[in-house]
């Protein structure tokens, strides 16, 4: 009997039997990974709704917003890089971000082409008014019992970070992993 007559006969009277000798694969489950990105997600998302949606922020502007006050001043390419999203990205939270005046774009003294990001007066007010209740919304999760302290799992969090960025970097430079 061809694999062709052995198809059509399992799907006989519109049933379909699989084959009585097919390897079976394992149920897909998620893994720690899967975990900890959904894990940042739901955070992401209480303390927008608890923190950051009475000032109008999202956590990619109120993150954007943190980077150019904590640096003073960078690059449009650095702080998309530093923050983990598409350049696209960040020209949208940028909009928002300049548009209230808590962020200004200045061209480059030496390289017209480059954009560095410097926070206003409004903006280092706004994000130090706001560090104290996202610094507690943290404070409350980590108070649970049995979870690890902030610095050790901000430090594993840290080293994740980084292995994933030497990867890209790595694939960049047309190397292996």
């Amino acid at each position: 009997m061809s694999a062709a007559t052995d198809r059509r006969s399992r799907r006989a009277a519109g049933v379909y039997r699989p084959p009585v000798n097919a390897a079976r694969l394992p149920t897909p489950r998620p893994g720690p990974l899967s975990q900890l990105v959904r894990t940042a997600n739901t955070l992401r998302a209480q303390i927008e709704r608890n923190v950051l949606r009475a000032e109008g922020l999202t956590w990619t502007t109120y993150d954007v917003l943190v980077l150019v006050c904590a640096r003073r001043a960078v690059e449009t390419r650095t702080a998309a890089a530093e923050v983990g999203i598409a350049k696209a990205t960040l020209t949208n939270a940028l909009g928002s971000l300049v548009d209230r005046g808590l962020v200004r774009r200045q061209l480059q003294e030496g390289d017209r082409r480059r954009v560095v990001l410097r926070p206003t007066q409004d903006g280092i007010d706004l994000a130090r008014r706001l560090q104290g209740p996202v610094e507690a919304e943290q404070s409350r999760l980590f108070r649970e019992p049995g979870m690890p302290s902030e610095d050790s799992l901000a430090k594993v969090l840290r080293t994740l970070a980084t292995r994933s960025q030497q990867d890209v970097s790595a694939d960049d430079q047309g190397g292996t992993r």
